[in-house]
Formats: C-alpha cells, sequence, structure tokens
C-alpha cells in the first residue's frame, strides 16, 4: 500500500511540475502554490473562467492599490 501511496504522490507532482512549467511558458505569474491552490479549486468545481477572471481582477485591485500608495507615499 505504501507504495502505490508513493507512486500517487510521484505522480501529482510530476503532474504539478508540468502545470507550472506550462504556467510559466503562458507568463500566468502564478506560484507553485497559487497554481495549485487554483487546481484545487477547479477540482472542486469552480468554473476555471470564472476563477481567471478573479484573478485578474484581483491583480488589478492590487495594482491600483499599490500605484495609489506609491504616490501618496511620494507626494
Amino acid at each position: 500500500m505504501a507504495s502505490a501511496a508513493s507512486t500517487n504522490m510521484n505522480a501529482v507532482r510530476d503532474t504539478m511540475d508540468v502545470l507550472l512549467e506550462i504556467s510559466r511558458l503562458l507568463n500566468t505569474g502564478l506560484d507553485m502554490e497559487s497554481l495549485s491552490i487554483c487546481v484545487r479549486l477547479c477540482e472542486q468545481g469552480i468554473n476555471p473562467e470564472a476563477l481567471s477572471s478573479v484573478i485578474k481582477e484581483l491583480r488589478r485591485a492590487s495594482d491600483t492599490l499599490r500605484a495609489s500608495e506609491n504616490s501618496t507615499s511620494q507626494g
């Protein structure tokens, strides 16, 4: 049984490594942890397109907030 679990973990690790490489090739900006969370959410039934939209919107909001903070601290 331990052998099967080990084989399964290796397969999961290999799959995540391939997904991370694809993510990097597509310049998604996702690290391994973020990508892993996205995969788990999709496995739970979250719509991938909706998840992508939420991530994009969060990045836009973060960039806007960061720009606002930079202009406030410089001015």
